[in-house]
């Protein structure tokens, strides 16, 4: 008797839509890259040794609100970024990160 196979996907993504169905991959993938963009300015703001309550100018729940929000605007970014004396550079990069261009910073 022939043993059955499952077809196997070869991209995670692929099968976690093919899994999930569209709506729930749709709502799976925002949240995720929410948590994402959560995750880069904690980590920046931890990976030069301060705490949200060490941000000059910030209140602690300024801080983790900015943090935890889905998109900021540029003003936003560089109000944080300076409280932690950073400023703010943004470039845009081929897809094949052959080419930048700066475009503000």
């Amino acid at each position: 008797m022939k043993k059955k196979t499952k077809k196997h996907n070869q991209d995670f993504f692929s099968h976690a839509k093919e899994v999930m169905g569209e709506k729930r991959y749709a709502r799976a993938l925002k949240k995720g890259q929410a948590q994402v963009n959560e995750l880069r300015l904690k980590m920046a703001r931890e990976m030069i040794g301060l705490n949200q309550s060490d941000l000059k100018g910030m209140t602690q729940p300024e801080v983790s609100k900015i943090e935890k929000r889905k998109d900021l605007k540029i003003s936003t970014l560089n109000k944080y970024a300076k409280s932690m004396g950073m400023k703010v550079k943004i470039s845009l990069v081929s897809e094949d990160d052959d080419q930048q261009i700066a475009i503000y910073g």
